[in-house]
This record gives structure tokens, C-alpha cells and sequence, in this order.
């Protein structure tokens, strides 16, 4: 549940003892949402209180550090988190309008919110000479190229239990865990990784002998907290995911480009890999990546006997 106010005040003198202001305001029938799903981790359900601060509960720990980041005077409170415990009346107003109608608002108040915090791991692959086969075929060929490619790519990442999170010029990304512990679906997506090169070696003799160019990718993995929830217009909401995982993931498949080795995984997915039959894990190697303070622990993963051993990361 969650609760976001419109323009329109809403005065509550009946409420039941303790109740958070979102509570009061489903109690209302006034529409709600909340990205978190009431959880007190994002802003969407921050209300301005007109009247009857004095009656509230204290600013969590949580909701103080949002509010000191943000700038939010003292009247300005989440309404999930901030609880009526005076005898007086409130009155709030909602600071954010609800994207839908009522009746549909109601039903996503159902439901565990909009966005859920989930520990998953997360792929990114990335075609290496993708600029070169732009520059020397057509731009008909190329989206052939991208279509053989992409499809390659989808079906092993369904077969080891993965879901596309999107498909951006050529690269993917994907998600694992959504219906698994973090440890499996770590080994999911390494397995993944390493057919998808394997799988696009043997595409790659293919797309040589008709169009003169060879294919080759880099993989990274990365495994942590990852909101997933549905991203994009009211009216045409997707499957997306969001946060600091997903960025990393992204930023290891740019390290096999500069350190030569076409899977990076993170330390965090090394450490869930407790199965590895079949595996060689390279030494640790600090990296720096962007947006991330201090060295960053990254390691090689090969497969035993695999020709992924074999690819070149070329640029």
C-alpha cells in the first residue's frame, strides 16, 4: 500500500489511535501509491501537513536522512511511516497526484506496490565490434545482424532461468533470481554467460562467411539489492529494473574491453559461486569504475574446455 496526496486537504479528526497517515488516508478512500510499496525507502508518498504537526510521530532515522538529502522543511513527512498520536485533529494534503484514475489506483494498493527491493544478480552483454560492422554493411544487415544476435542471446538466458530486463543498441541485460536464492541464480547467470559466448562463436562463423565480419562479446556480472518493478507511462508500464547493482553490472562488462577478459564477475558473485564444477575463477584484480569509490574487486571466469576461453576483446 502507499499513499500520494493531490491538492485537496484532507481533514481527519476520526482516526483510529496510531494510525500512519497513509492508513488514514486508505481508510478515506482517497487514492494512494507508493514505489516502495509503504515500505519508508523512496519519496512518493510525502504529504505536507497543514495542521496538527504537534500530533505526529518523530521523524525515523530513515525519513530524517531522506528529508536532510532532499531539503523537506518539518512539514513535509511520509505518510507511511509518520504515525497520529495526539488527540487533535490533522490535516494533510498530498504533494504528489496520483498517475491513474481511482479504481485502478486501488487495485495496485493491493498489490505489494509498484517497486519490490530483491537480491538478484544482474548480466550485461555488449557485441565488441559492433561499431565496424555498422561502418562496412547496410543498415538492413545490420538489423538482421542484431535480430540473429539478440535471439541467440534470449534463448540461453531463458533456458538458464534469466528474464531480458532490455535490449539497447547491441547490448542486453538480464536478471536472474526472480524465482531463486541469490547463490543460484549466480550460478545461472555465469552459465549463462559462458554459453552466450560459446553460442555466439559458432554465430559468429556465420555472420563471417556472409557479411566479412566476425562477432564477439563481454559479459558482466554483478549480484546485490535491485528494485524491480514496472517502469513507463501510466498506460504503458514495463518490466524494469533500478539501482546500484544494475549500474555496476554494466560498468563491469565495459572492464573485459581493458583487462582482455571477455566474463568479469564481482567478488559479491564469486563468493556466491559455491558450485564450481566446470568453472576456472581468475585471481582477484582491482578495478576503478565509475560512480564507485575506492578499488573495486572483479574476477575472470572461464569455463573448463570451453572455446570461451578462446575469444579476443577486441574494441
Amino acid at each position: 500500500m502507499g499513499i500520494t496526496f493531490d491538492c485537496a486537504a484532507l481533514s481527519c479528526p476520526w482516526y483510529p489511535p496510531q494510525s500512519s497517515l497513509m492508513e488514514v488516508a486508505l481508510a478515506a478512500e482517497i487514492p494512494t501509491v507508493s514505489a516502495c510499496g509503504g515500505n519508508g525507502i523512496c519519496s512518493t508518498c510525502r504529504v505536507e501537513v497543514v495542521e496538527g504537526l504537534d500530533q505526529l510521530t518523530a521523524r525515523s532515522d530513515a525519513e530524517s536522512l531522506m528529508a536532510t538529502k532532499r531539503g523537506w522543511p518539518d512539514h513535509v513527512r511520509l505518510a507511511c511511516t509518520t504515525r497520529i498520536v495526539g488527540a487533535g485533529p490533522v490535516t494533510i494534503k498530498r504533494l504528489i497526484t496520483p498517475p491513474q484514475e481511482r479504481k485502478h489506483q486501488r487495485r495496485l494498493e493491493k498489490q505489494e506496490g509498484l517497486g519490490q527491493i530483491r537480491s538478484l544478480a544482474v548480466l550485461f552483454a555488449d557485441m565488441r565490434n559492433f561499431t565496424p560492422i555498422t561502418e562496412s554493411s547496410s543498415a538492413f544487415d545490420v538489423i538482421y545482424i542484431l535480430n540473429r544476435y539478440f535471439t541467440a542471446l534470449k534463448q540461453v538466458i531463458v533456458k538458464h532461468g534469466g528474464q531480458v530486463n532490455l535490449f539497447v543498441g547491441d547490448e542486453i541485460s538480464a536478471v536472474f533470481g526472480l524465482e531463486t536464492d541469490p547463490r543460484l541464480a549466480c550460478r545461472q547467470a555465469v552459465d549463462a554467460g559462458l554459453e552466450m559466448m560459446e553460442r555466439i562463436e559458432v554465430l559468429s562463423r556465420v555472420i563471417e562467411q556472409d557479411f566479412g565480419v566476425p562477432l564477439r562479446i563481454g559479459v558482466g556480472i554483478h549480484v546485490g539489492p535491485v528494485i524491480v518493478g514496472k517502469v513507463g507511462p501510466s498506460d504503458d508500464l514495463r518490466f524494469g529494473l533500478v539501482g546500484a547493482t544494475v549500474n555496476i553490472a554494466s560498468r563491469l562488462e565495459g572492464q573485459t574491453k581493458l583487462l582482455g577478459s571477455p566474463l568479469l564477475v564481482s567478488q559479491a558473485v564469486a563468493e556466491q559461486l559455491i558450485d564450481r564444477d566446470g568453472l576456472r575463477i581468475g585471481p582477484a584484480q582491482d578495478v576503478q569504475l565509475k560512480g564507485v569509490e575506492g578499488a573495486f574487486v572483479v574476477r575472470a571466469i572461464e569455463a573448463d574446455g570451453s572455446i570461451a576461453a578462446l575469444q579476443q576483446t577486441g574494441a
